[in-house]
């Protein structure tokens, strides 16, 4: 028996994170902060259920100092395929095939 389940995680801006000062998320849970200016790309903090989510350090790709880059793939038949990260532009060229 297939379940459909749809997980939506908490998602909000730096600005209203830091004044959720006596949030604590849950071991594991995933707290999201939006891009915005200075930061081009969404950042994630992981709850440990007793710190504050101000106080969370961001999520590292295991350098202290390299926050998470979110990546986004695109694949466009067999040989096609675009991986970007919000760094740069990427162009993707428009598909005018027939969609099955």
């Amino acid at each position: 028996m297939a379940i459909k389940t749809r997980f939506q995680l908490k998602y909000d801006t730096e600005e209203n994170w830091n004044k959720a000062l006596n949030f604590i998320p849950l071991r594991g849970e995933v707290i999201i902060y939006a891009a915005d200016d200075l930061t081009p790309f969404p950042r994630i903090k992981v709850g440990d259920g007793t710190t504050p989510v101000v106080d969370l350090p961001f999520a590292s790709s295991g350098n202290a100092s390299t926050e998470v880059v979110l990546q986004h793939k695109l694949t466009f038949g067999a040989n096609q395929q675009y991986v970007f990260d919000g760094s740069e532009d990427v162009t993707v060229p428009v598909y005018t095939g027939v969609l099955t």
